[in-house]
């Protein structure tokens, strides 16, 4: 096949677009992987800081302090599921029962072959099932509070320094090049204006010299992907504004990884 002048140019072209662009192909993918329902929270917000704890008529129905473990669970879904659409759709019992044998799997094992997968008929995806079914996914995902209790939550009393968090960088670049997703912990101790967990999933460098764009999953939203910026000149991650969060520095750290984070 004979190529003229200007589709030449676009196959010149095409690594270096490439290049700059989120790779995200054949790894995790927002549009299916992530849950169709939010982690809800506590306090209401103005412009990114908490005026007052929020009270609704259906409390009882809220779902808050749950963003490690939606998560977590979204890393556990893409290691450990798969969804087959033309199937019968499982009763609320025995889809219950299967999002636990998922969750039940540690989340730094590596990914099953999809054969060994748990199986979920009646859906395309995580966020397909999860927007049609959410009561079922709440009741059995797991506990909010047991994070508290986390061995590695000792670490938030030191706040990371720059050459950590350029080794934490060094991670998340690679592992989002590869389409892998890993969560990241958010927090700026003392003051605590934010104390989150997101699923980092994908990567680009910017028209910055030194800075590195990162695509994340944020439990707290359903709707489009945030942004996580690493700065190499301070060696430093800052995390754009969100309802919670007036944008700024944050310190990250990686979770899940290793049975002690």
């Amino acid at each position: 096949m004979k190529l003229d002048r200007f589709s030449l140019r676009i196959l010149f072209f095409l690594p270096i677009l490439w290049n700059v662009s989120f790779a995200v192909a054949g790894g995790f993918e927002f549009s299916k992987d992530r849950f169709g329902f939010a982690n809800e929270t506590v306090w209401d917000y103005e412009a990114g800081r908490p005026t007052h704890k929020s009270h609704t008529k259906h409390r009882h129905k809220r779902y808050s302090r749950r963003c490690f473990v939606l998560c977590r669970a979204a890393i556990q879904f893409w290691k450990f599921a798969r969804f087959d659409p033309k199937g019968q759709p499982l009763s609320d019992s025995e889809l219950a029962r299967r999002i636990r044998q998922v969750t039940e799997r540690e989340a730094w094992q590596d990914p099953l072959p999809p054969h060994q997968r748990v199986l979920f008929p009646g859906a395309r995806s995580l966020w397909e099932l999860s927007s049609q079914r959410p009561e079922v996914f709440r009741r059995n995902l797991g506990l909010g509070w047991p994070i508290y209790f986390r061995p590695g939550n000792a670490v938030l009393l030191i706040p990371p320094s720059p050459r950590e968090e350029h080794r934490v960088y060094q991670k998340l670049w690679s592992f989002s090049r590869k389409g892998i997703p890993s969560v990241a912990w958010l927090a700026n101790f003392p003051s605590l204006n934010i104390n989150h967990a997101v699923v980092v999933f994908a990567s680009r460098k910017t028209s910055h010299p030194n800075q590195t764009e990162f695509l994340v999953y944020d439990p707290n939203y359903t709707d489009h992907p945030k942004r996580l910026i690493y700065d190499a000149h301070t060696r430093s991650f800052s995390y754009q504004p969100t309802f919670y969060f007036p944008g700024g520095k944050v310190g990250v750290r990686l979770l899940y990884q290793r049975p002690w984070q």
